[in-house]
C-alpha cells in the first residue's frame, strides 16, 4: 500500500510545470471559446487616418505576424490593408525569437502595425490567429494612437526577467 498524502505537495499541479501547465491549458480554452464567439468585431471607433466603418475589423500585430516576419504569409491573404501603428502597452523580448507585449497598464508604447481584414475572410482570419497564438497569447482589446480599436494578442506569462524594448520589434533582439 502506497502514501499518497504528499502526492500534491512534491510537484503535481501546485509545481511551476503544473501550474504552466494549467496556464497554457487555460489559454487555449481561451482561445477555443473566442473562436466560436463573434462580438461584431471591435472596430467601433472612427479614425481619420483609417477611416473605419461599423464593418471594419482590425488586428493589431507586433510582432512575427507583422509585414515581412515569419508568419505573416499564414494571414496575409485575410488582409485587406496595413499601416504602421502605435498602442499603449510595454514590449518585450521573449527569448525565443518572438515578442511579448502587455498592453494593461499603459507604461509606453507598442509600435507594430494595424491590419484590416477583408470582410469575406474575418472569421477565418480569427481562427487562424487564434490557433497561432494559443497557449501563449490571449485576444484583447486595445485602441490605436489613431482611436481604431482592434484585437491584439495579449503575452500570458510572467514578463519578470524579459528585456524590455523601445520601438518596433525587429527579430534581431535575441
Amino acid at each position: 500500500m502506497t502514501d499518497d498524502s504528499n502526492r500534491w505537495t512534491r510537484g503535481g499541479w501546485r509545481s511551476p510545470a503544473g501550474i504552466g501547465t494549467i496556464a497554457a491549458v487555460a489559454g487555449v480554452l481561451v482561445a477555443v471559446i473566442a473562436l466560436f464567439m463573434d462580438r461584431g468585431g471591435p472596430a467601433e471607433s472612427p479614425s481619420s487616418a483609417a477611416s473605419p466603418t461599423q464593418a471594419d475589423v482590425f488586428f493589431f500585430v507586433y510582432g512575427t505576424t507583422m509585414p515581412g516576419h515569419l508568419r505573416y504569409p499564414a494571414i496575409e491573404d485575410f488582409v485587406a490593408e496595413s499601416t504602421q501603428a502605435t498602442v499603449s502597452g510595454r514590449l518585450f523580448d521573449s527569448g525565443k525569437g518572438y515578442p511579448a507585449a502587455k498592453f494593461s497598464g499603459g507604461q509606453g508604447t507598442v509600435q507594430g502595425y494595424l491590419l484590416k481584414l477583408r470582410p469575406d475572410r474575418v472569421a477565418e482570419a480569427r481562427r487562424t490567429f487564434t490557433e497561432m497564438e494559443a497557449g501563449l497569447y490571449e485576444p484583447v482589446a486595445v485602441t490605436t494612437d489613431t482611436g481604431v480599436a482592434a484585437t491584439a494578442y495579449e503575452w500570458i506569462g510572467a514578463v519578470d526577467g524579459l528585456t524590455r524594448l523601445d520601438g518596433m520589434w525587429t527579430g534581431e533582439e535575441a
